[in-house]
């Protein structure tokens, strides 16, 4: 028997949507045929009914911080891997922080993928990390390339973990020629760490430790610093580098000049940026606390010009969880919460409805969730889209759909979120990995076959 049939769906396929009906067997996408074409039900495991539903690939997530091992308690892959699930993707790319150790060798890389090999629902990826300790070690770094990773990531301002430290500007250049060398792409939290020290000291100074502070400690200007500086030493290297979390539509289009003229570099942005702004963080604190901070509601609106305009290669939900209570210690003093936004179920899903409301044809979103980051980082050859013989990774979602957010529907660890702020009107149906159906009408289904690890796979172009 055949493993699964989709029918009744819009199928996205080769860029384009058609009425047809997916076939999948052995895990992978057998047929696309259409929906006149005769088939007898009884010769499948499972039929699902995408009726009014679009079909799309499985989403890709390339930034998720799982913590795992080490900070489970944060988060962990069983339940990163879930909410992943529920929000319609079906591969992750997990950072080398903020698990612990970090992973910035080939021991502890080993280490965390016998770890995550039996933890998580979906495939994934796992970086490995650039820091100040190893950016020197050339055989390390080697190492990790060999055991298999997506790529390097390095912090050009504080990590906020201790054992994963920023690299200086001069260090930023020997990590480039490195991952240069090792044939390697270099992921770039981009924030000037001298400019944030000058705001920040002036504002301690001054005893300021409400909301508004952290915003003017890390202003747009710090991020297009760190940005320019690093585009500048690309020209010279002529490395690889994908911009991570980039909150400026200034900086973003730096970027896309460095495109136009040849160099290799990509550009992430959050749902977060796209979706709240900086009055969304000054009103609700720090749940929407994040670096590089939510921006003035005048940027979020350019962010998405840089969307229509094809300038952004990527949406990553850069999903950073922690403990509610590592958040509402910072709800006097805003410097004690932890930075980062819980994204990975709901981001996906947010994203898409907010740019079809904007006018967006769904036809040019699908690419930033899917193929474009297949593409980017060397899986374009069985993921990213729906064909014969790619890997059956589905997402069936539904775009009139309307539904609250809320704690007995989040499948993180903490079960809190900003999106319960906003009104749902486009729900994730069904996810499909391998041609499981792993969730499907809020439920989970236990998966036959174990997840692949797709590091040694990726290779980035």
């Amino acid at each position: 028997m055949k493993q699964l049939m989709i029918k009744n769906g819009t199928v996205y396929t080769d860029g384009t949507f058609k009425r047809a009906r997916v076939i999948v067997h052995k895990g992978l996408v057998e047929q696309i045929i259409l929906p006149k074409t005769e088939v007898d039900e009884s010769n499948f495991l499972k039929v699902v009914d995408a009726s009014d539903s679009y079909v799309l690939p499985g989403f890709i997530d390339s930034h998720v911080h799982f913590n795992d091992p080490g900070r489970e308690e944060w988060e962990g892959f069983y339940s990163g891997s879930r909410a992943a699930a529920a929000g319609g993707t079906t591969t992750v790319f997990d950072m080398p922080l903020n698990s612990s150790p970090s992973v910035t060798n080939t021991h502890i890389l080993e280490m965390k993928k016998k770890h995550v090999s039996s933890r998580s629902w979906i495939h994934y990826g796992l970086w490995g990390g650039i820091t100040a300790a190893n950016v020197g070690d050339e055989e390390e770094l080697k190492g990790m390339k060999e055991a298999g990773i997506v790529g390097f990531k390095a912090f050009l301002s504080d990590s906020g973990i201790g054992d994963f430290e920023k690299i200086s500007k001069d260090q930023l250049k020997e990590a480039m020629i490195k991952a240069k060398k090792l044939h390697a792409i270099l992921a770039l939290h981009a924030e000037d760490q001298d400019l944030i020290e000058h705001y920040t000291s002036q504002l301690l100074m001054d005893k300021r430790t409400d909301r508004q502070a952290f915003l003017n400690s890390r202003p747009p200007s710090a991020e297009l610093a760190a940005i320019t500086d690093a585009l500048k030493k690309v020209e010279q290297t002529k490395v690889s580098v994908h911009f991570v979390h980039v909150s400026s539509p200034h900086s973003i289009e730096l970027i896309n000049q460095y495109k136009e003229n040849g160099f290799d570099v990509s550009v992430e942005v959050c749902p977060h940026y796209l979706l709240f702004d900086e009055q969304d963080f000054l009103n609700v604190g720090p749940l929407l606390k994040c670096a590089p901070p939510l921006r003035s509601r005048d940027m979020v609106e350019e962010l998405w010009k840089c969307v229509e305009r094809g300038w952004v290669d990527i949406i990553g939900t850069d999903h950073s969880p922690c403990p509610i209570q590592m958040k509402s210690e910072g709800d006097q003093n805003i410097w004690k919460a932890w930075g980062g936004i819980q994204g990975i179920q709901f981001g996906f899903q947010f994203f898409l409805q907010e740019a079809m409301k904007r006018g967006f044809s769904i036809e040019k979103l699908v690419p930033l969730l899917t193929s474009n980051v297949a593409k980017r980082f060397g899986l374009s050859e069985k993921k990213g889209d729906i064909q014969a013989g790619y890997d059956a990774d589905l997402t069936i979602v539904k775009m009139n759909r309307q539904w609250s957010v809320n704690k007995s529907n989040t499948y993180t660890r903490h079960p809190y979120s900003p999106y319960e702020k906003l009104e749902a009107t486009s729900k994730i149906m069904a996810t499909v990995v391998s041609g499981d159906v792993i969730y499907e009408n809020d439920q989970f289904i236990e998966r036959t076959k174990e997840p692949m690890d797709v590091s040694a796979f990726s290779g980035f172009s």
